[in-house]
């Protein structure tokens, strides 16, 4: 593996590598079985994925929530006419029972939702939106929309649609994989 020089503007920064020094470290790990081409492809993936949350993050952060807990609140809102457990919440959002429990007492503490034990079996408890939890999502998504959109802006019409009908295919073998869907 080639050394790469190194240049820190801080004692504690880490520096901007490129995508070079993973192809190498791709080509000395990597399985036989591995198509290396596919594996840069999927850590460019990643990546991606993780600069659209963190952008999506970046603007949803004057209403003091981010794209996750959101996540959770649309699923609230678009299943509204059917009675959500915290169980059914985590297992849709692909999260641990955990994690939904640890949004769940945070967007309570914000009085966004509310947690109610079911009257034929206290044991179960569901969860809904309070009316805050409403005019509050009513206010986020022209926001989180915009956010959404603001990914494709340097993308022509007809990449668009290539992309669009590439990321439909990627969603729907990911799903299969995860055994969940949106």
């Amino acid at each position: 593996m080639t050394k790469l020089k190194k240049t820190y503007t801080n004692e504690d920064d880490l520096p901007v590598l490129g995508v070079e020094p993973y192809i190498e470290l791709i080509q000395a790990s990597s399985s036989s079985e591995t198509n290396q081409e596919d594996a840069k492809l999927g850590l460019m993936l990643l990546w991606l994925s993780d600069h659209v949350l963190d952008v999506t993050d970046n603007e949803l952060a004057p209403f003091g929530i981010t794209e996750s807990k959101l996540d959770l609140l649309l699923l609230l809102t678009l299943h509204e006419e059917r009675r959500a457990t915290p169980s059914a919440l985590a297992k849709r959002l692909g999260i641990t029972r955990a994690s939904a429990t640890s949004m769940l007492d945070w967007l309570e503490k914000r009085n966004l939702v509310v947690r109610n034990h079911s009257k034929e079996d206290r044991r179960k408890i569901y969860v809904s939106l309070t009316d805050e939890g409403r005019t509050f999502i009513a206010e986020v998504l022209p926001t989180y929309w915009s956010s959404c959109a603001s990914n494709l802006i340097d993308l022509e019409p007809d990449e668009r649609k290539v992309f669009e009908k590439l990321v439909s295919k990627l969603l729907k073998s990911i799903q299969r994989k995860l055994k969940v869907e949106r």
